[in-house]
């Protein structure tokens, strides 16, 4: 595997698992809550990620485009893509922080929740000041502690019960899986982008988005099968992994803790470099001053979210919406003579 390859499958699994994933609550809130369900829509969002992001990549590739506003530009034409890439821009970071906010909310409350939403966004800032390589490197690192901490738990508890296919038999599972499916697949392309136009060839990004692909289908089931597993203890937490690790081994819960806000802080790095090298590069900038109003933006989102805790799924839903359009005006412009 070159070193593209490997790039575009580190982030590839790192946006599929999202900013969050050490949390749990995201698997909890669109598969385990579905049972068995949930299972099925588990694997058919790992499926249409794999396929619609290489899909996507290869496009992009193949035409040279390089940010979404040439992703826009190609599917929707040049009038509308400004205003749909600032559109892209505000809701990934407003979803940025409002899961920021979320987090920080079931950790504490005052001042210190709002130094928790500050603390990823400063581990992002010094990420960005060294480049791809350190994002690269600590994102690696961060999804291998990710995938040796759910096995650990999960070979503590082998045994997973099979919920039967007549609990949820419903179609909110598929319109979750449906979400997920929109949002990741927005964060892939994002995350990706920067890698896809320097690869050298198509067999390294079908590499690297496979490999990207089967590394989030492993650690997704393994954090499906320990939600299962604990499903009565976790079903109503907003912290489903730090409730069964404080269970299983009290002492490691701000172990954990921290290696879920480095996780966040270097995903939020990966996704400031590669909103932002796309914009200073159009438009002849520097990158420091678009980092700097990236960081106040989603501050600001977090806060908000943090002052208004109705208004967090407003903020979180945007990308998934932009997501969706994205996959189906793709669909669309595949079935075109």
């Amino acid at each position: 595997m070159d070193k593209n390859a490997w790039q575009i499958a580190v982030f590839f699994a790192g946006a599929a698992l999202g900013g969050m994933y050490l949390g749990g609550y995201e698997w909890l809130r669109f598969f385990a809550y579905f049972g068995s369900w949930g299972t099925f829509g588990l694997i058919g969002s790992s499926i249409g990620l794999g396929w619609f992001g290489y899909q996507v990549l290869l496009t992009c590739y193949r035409h040279g485009l390089r940010s979404l506003h040439d992703l826009f530009s190609h599917f929707f034409g040049e009038a509308i893509a400004p205003s749909l890439s600032a559109l892209t821009h505000f809701f990934l970071l407003t979803y940025a922080g409002a899961i920021t906010s979320q987090y920080a909310s079931t950790l504490s409350n005052g001042f210190t929740a709002w130094f928790l939403i500050l603390l990823p966004i400063l581990i992002a800032a010094a990420l960005v000041l060294g480049g791809w390589q350190r994002i690269t490197s600590g994102m690696a690192i961060s999804l291998s502690a990710g995938f040796l901490l759910y096995a650990l738990i999960f070979m503590d508890h082998l045994h997973v019960p099979i919920p039967s296919l007549g609990y949820q038999l419903n179609f909110y599972w598929m319109v979750h899986a449906l979400s997920f499916l929109g949002l990741h697949f927005l964060l892939c392309l994002v995350l990706c982008l920067p890698f896809t136009s320097r690869a050298a060839n198509e067999r390294s990004i079908l590499l690297g988005v496979r490999t990207g692909c089967l590394l989030f289908f492993a650690v997704a089931l393994l954090g499906h099968a320990i939600l299962l597993a604990y499903w009565h203890d976790v079903h109503s937490s907003a912290a489903p992994t730090m409730l069964i690790i404080s269970q299983l081994l009290p002492s490691a819960g701000w172990g954990h803790i921290t290696l879920s806000f480095l996780h966040l802080g270097i995903w939020i790095a990966a996704l400031f470099y590669s909103l932002a090298a796309p914009v200073a590069h159009r438009n002849d900038l520097r990158m420091q001053p678009i980092i700097l109003v990236m960081m106040g933006s989603m501050l600001v989102f977090g806060g908000l979210a943090q002052a208004f805790p109705w208004s967090l799924s407003i903020l979180a839903s945007g990308a998934t919406y932009c997501g969706l359009l994205l996959l189906l005006r793709m669909l669309w412009v595949r079935q075109r003579p």
